[in-house]
């Protein structure tokens, strides 16, 4: 469709909006991140979203009347037992919330929205993979290293992400995404076949993954591959890593090595050895222990919330190596502020109305890798705007075919 906006002059489409919103989502560039790590472009993008959907006329989803209602009561809740700075946080996921219908919107517009959201993905890990290979270059030859924003140092590039940790959870996503959409639709894929065209991009994504020097970006690599094959594949990468468990022990590659000591200080839930193994991914993960250790359903707040205050309570001094910062993300951070009711509605929104056959591995990646992240940031945001991409594709595809079929 050639709908778009402005002149004749000058007619921006809306495929443009759409692709501008869904790379300011995906990407981070130092030059929009102040000091308090705020992604301006994103937050631009959002606003520009939700000036799309009141003055364009954008359709949206119904399902769009229960966001509504959950923002409604977050801001309710934020005025009883919060404070200013809690209803401003309401607001922030208000904007990333407009973005991300607006997105939604414009992606129904598009005629085949496999073949775009597979060529955006693409295009996505290839940014990644050249700008990682040019900052390694750049810090190997001591010349300045450009977008670099958070790094711990030599062979730890964050590309365009804000920092290495960050990269596995983006292109390790945006890689299933990839995948998943490579899949013959309605047909079971064979379990180890790639097409040659597409090992550029797999090339691309292993590049970017490795020289992120992310524990968590080397796990995410296995997750990637045995998502986003059929069950038999999850079973053979279960019993291969099992069986070279002895050989990966012995190798000499970092990322490898902090892998294979950080699984087990998860299983142990031994949080000062999982921050001690690696502080940036095990810390999304120390929260989530707590919570289930002191949350206690006999209180009120269990279910209604405790508000933005009580994080500290839950959290502060109790995560290793992070002194007097309250670090937690939507897992559990959503829970302990806002509750266990208002956090089902949100799952049920914005996630399990999404699961489909097609959904199912990216949710599951999203669960693991990214529910953790705060819920007010872009990565966070992203994730759930590919699970909604994807199942609209997947359901274009059906609707298609029922129709060749009748």
């Amino acid at each position: 469709m050639r709908q778009g906006y402005g002149n004749r002059s000058l007619v921006l489409k809306s495929r443009h909006v759409l692709i501008f919103m869904f790379t300011s989502y995906a990407v981070v560039f130092s030059l929009f991140i102040d000091a308090e790590a705020r992604n301006y472009l994103v937050l631009f993008s959002g606003t520009v979203g939700g000036l799309c959907l009141i003055a364009t006329g954008l359709k949206v989803q119904r399902h769009i009347i229960f966001a509504l209602l959950l923002i409604s009561s977050m801001a309710v809740q934020a005025l009883v037992i919060g404070n200013d700075r809690g209803l401003l946080s309401v607001g922030l996921t208000a904007v990333y919330a407009c973005g991300y219908f607006a997105i939604a919107a414009l992606f129904a517009r598009i005629q085949d929205q496999r073949a775009f959201l597979q060529n955006m993905a693409g295009w996505l890990i290839t940014a990644f993979a050249i700008l990682s290979v040019i900052q390694m270059v750049a810090s190997l030859a001591s010349l300045p290293v450009p977008n670099l924003i958070l790094s711990k140092g030599l062979w730890s590039y964050n590309s365009l992400s804000m920092e290495p940790s960050h990269v596995g959870r983006v292109i390790g996503m945006t890689m299933l995404t990839y995948l998943v959409l490579m899949r013959e639709p309605f047909r079971l894929e064979n379990i180890i076949y790639i097409p040659k065209k597409q090992l550029k991009i797999l090339a691309a994504f292993l590049t970017t993954m490795l020289l992120s020097g992310s524990a968590l970006a080397a796990f995410a690599i296995v997750m990637v591959f045995a998502l986003s094959r059929s069950l038999i594949w999850v079973i053979i990468v279960a019993v291969s890593v099992f069986l070279l468990w002895p050989l990966l022990e012995l190798t000499n590659f970092v990322q490898t090595n902090r892998v294979m000591l950080l699984l087990p200080s998860f299983l142990s839930l031994d949080l000062d050895a999982i921050i001690a193994t690696d502080s940036s991914g095990g810390s999304r993960f120390v929260p989530a222990v707590i919570y289930l250790q002191e949350s206690m359903p006999s209180e009120i707040g269990f279910w209604m919330g405790y508000g933005r205050d009580e994080l500290a309570r839950f959290f502060l001094g109790r995560i290793p190596g992070f002194g007097d910062t309250v670090a937690a993300g939507f897992v559990p951070g959503f829970f302990v502020v806002y509750g266990v009711i208002l956090a089902t509605l949100f799952f049920g929104v914005f996630v399990l109305r999404f699961l489909s056959q097609t959904t199912a591995p990216l949710i599951v990646f999203w669960l693991i890798f990214i529910s953790s992240s705060a819920w007010n940031t872009q990565i966070f945001w992203y994730g759930l705007i590919l699970v909604q991409m994807t199942w609209a594709a997947s359901s274009q595809d059906q609707a298609l075919l029922k129709m060749k079929e009748s």
